[in-house]
């Protein structure tokens, strides 16, 4: 994957360089340009395209918020995270409202970009790679969060949402089931989906056994047990 180019839009010459320093220690990035008016940064972007913009709200000309508007109005398929000192919450809301990645408030600590940078590369590099996206996918990007209620105490690497969706497609069949018939009805991985096998087996909602054959590896079966 190539470098993710990022151009800083801040009036404050220290505060960019701080920022342009900070983006160049992460990997995967390198900033194109630092604009210090947003006359500037529409000048850059037709110029030279980006992916990523890091915008203040506070700027000379316009306001931040002004020119993340022109960006969604105009021809200019770019991302926006904002990192101001403005919180009040219209200035907040108004952003989300226009589609920002992140909104970081300054002052912040350097892990705090981090994370906001590495999760958009993340982002950018799944879906890049992905024809069509899963919804559980499409939750992890827009950072839903699943608001019904859940089982306690679930392990490592299974969630809850995803057990849902395993605990359906297995009382569509009958009581016996393979797990050739969920890679069938499910798009996850082998792997994922014998992790919530186990799991519902060592939690006595399955009951596991083996078919044996005459050649290669006994087939494990999985038997719905009977709730009380």
């Amino acid at each position: 994957m190539e470098p993710i180019r990022v151009m800083i839009v801040e009036d404050d010459f220290m505060v960019a360089k701080i920022n342009r320093d900070l983006t160049h220690q992460i990997s995967g990035f390198t900033v194109v340009r630092v604009a210090g008016t947003a006359r500037e940064a529409i000048d850059a972007l037709e110029k030279e395209p980006v992916d990523l913009i890091i915008l203040d709200v506070y700027l000379p000309d316009r306001t931040g918020v002004e020119l993340l508007k022109s960006f969604r109005r105009g021809d200019h398929p770019v991302d926006v995270v904002m990192i101001t000192a403005a919180h009040d919450a219209p200035t907040v809301e108004e952003c989300i409202r226009y589609g920002i990645f992140d909104y970081i408030i300054k002052p912040f600590p350097f892990e705090r970009y981090k994370a906001c940078l590495v999760n958009y590369r993340k982002q950018k590099a799944a879906i890049s790679r992905q024809k069509t996206l899963s919804q559980e996918r499409v939750n992890e990007f827009t950072g839903f969060r699943d608001t019904a209620p859940s089982r306690g105490g679930l392990p490592k690497g299974v969630q809850e949402q995803t057990l849902r969706r395993v605990e359906e497609a297995i009382g569509k069949f009958g009581p016996c089931f393979s797990i050739e018939d969920l890679l069938a009805a499910l798009h996850l991985s082998r792997a994922t989906i014998r992790r919530y096998l186990e799991y519902l087996a060592d939690s006595g909602a399955l009951e596991k056994s083996f078919a044996y054959r005459k050649v290669g590896r006994p087939m494990v079966l999985y038997t719905r047990m009977n709730k009380d």
